[in-house]
């Protein structure tokens, strides 16, 4: 009598974890997949005060960079675009970087917990000189001016 509930005891436990390994491999298919762009770059992150992505521009070169921003704060927050000259350090004459026509939504705006946003960026280098720059996002109060944000070396994009 003892043996058999040993036993029914261990199948039980054998049966709790099988059953808890397979609901850890479970996915969702449906999420697995990107948005069609046309962009040269495709970002994806979350709103944090140092989230940068660094693109290089050659000479006479266009690019288009998609961001999806996520609001992982649980209050409301007001977000603004940013780059940053990595080299040259300097601000280049014939360096563009603008709203693209085609983006969801705007270079700055307020962004809910939770929510996204989807910025496109056009940036264009009209210059002889590759160019290489941080893009990223600055996160303030919700009624806060995002200019008084950024620091040495920012410049928003407007």
């Amino acid at each position: 009598m003892k043996k058999r509930t040993i036993i029914i005891i261990l199948l039980f436990f054998l049966v709790l974890s099988s059953i808890t390994l397979y609901t850890t491999f479970a996915y969702n298919q449906e999420d697995t997949t990107l948005e069609e762009s046309e962009a040269n770059y495709n970002f994806i992150y979350q709103l944090k005060e140092k989230s940068n992505k660094e693109i290089i521009i050659n000479p006479n070169e266009e690019k288009y960079v998609d961001i999806v921003l996520t609001n992982t704060y649980s209050q409301t927050v007001k977000y603004g675009m940013y780059y940053y000259m990595i080299e040259p350090n300097t601000q280049v004459d014939g360096l563009i970087v603008s709203l693209s026509e085609d983006s969801l939504d705007l270079l700055e705006n307020i962004i809910k917990p939770n929510q996204t946003r989807s910025i496109s960026l056009k940036i264009v280098n009209n210059s002889d000189t590759q160019i290489d720059i941080l893009v990223g996002a600055l996160v303030g109060f919700e009624k806060g001016e995002i200019k008084d944000l950024a620091q040495n070396g920012e410049i928003l994009i407007k």
